[in-house]
């Protein structure tokens, strides 16, 4: 029993994630008008390499924020944190999205036996917001 909790906890610390996270508590952020802002959102996803360059596990673009991974796939890219932002566009009825940036980081372990590859992005989400009703929802807003 005390082999399987190594062997779990090993697994856990080898695998990679993906996460969304989102904040909406917005206190007096001006944008342009006629727009208002949802909720600001952070992609975080990450993985673990063998000599930098073999994939041993990354996180699950496909679920983000659960305890699943792609072992021996690399998908750690770009692109995938762009297809999650807009998988949470459309959950959010987003119509744009303002400051938008990604940066990737790397860390390297016993060497360069092991090292953790992330890439991090961020964007504000906005929705149009009907003239008429714009007066009310920023009254909202505050």
């Amino acid at each position: 029993m005390n082999r399987f909790i190594q062997l779990c906890a090993l697994a856990a610390i080898l695998s990679g994630c993906a996460s969304v996270r989102q904040s909406s508590v917005f206190h007096d952020v001006k944008v342009e008008d006629g727009e208002i802002p949802i909720e600001m959102v952070e992609i975080e996803n990450s993985g673990w390499e063998l000599f930098k360059f073999i994939p041993l596990a990354s996180g699950d673009p496909e679920r983000p924020n659960r305890l699943s991974c792609c072992w021996f796939r690399d998908t750690v890219t770009l692109q995938n944190n762009l297809n999650l932002l807009d998988m949470e566009m459309k959950a959010r009825d987003a119509r744009k999205f303002n400051n938008l940036t990604s940066y990737n980081t790397e860390e390297t372990f016993l060497f360069i036996l092991l090292t953790r590859n992330a890439y991090h992005t961020s964007a504000l989400l906005l929705k149009d917001v009907d003239p008429k009703n714009m007066a009310t929802e920023k009254e909202n807003i505050k």
